[in-house]
């Protein structure tokens, strides 16, 4: 978790104006099951930004952590609440 949360951080890689929304949130039931969520103005900026070196460094350390798939969404939000700022 702690590395997932590096992301936000000083000049983290979601730390630009194109990424509106970076959550990190852990199971309730299974302590080991972490969930990021991410949304980004556009699809392209998403990809810009996960395509610089930085990015696909922390990809890699990040992968064999991982299991299943992504699940990519095309979301559009129409309300609902958001506190500003880094939640630690």
């Amino acid at each position: 978790m702690a590395l997932l949360l590096t992301a936000v951080s000083g000049a983290g890689l979601v730390t630009n104006k194109d990424c509106v929304l970076y959550r990190v949130g852990r199971s309730a039931s299974n302590p080991d099951t972490v969930y990021v969520t991410e949304g980004w103005t556009t699809k392209e900026a998403h990809a810009a930004n996960f395509a610089s070196p930085r990015s696909q460094a922390l990809v890699a350390e990040l992968a064999p952590l991982v299991t299943g798939e992504a699940q990519y969404q095309d979301e559009v939000p129409v309300g609902g609440k958001l506190n500003a700022g880094v939640v630690s």
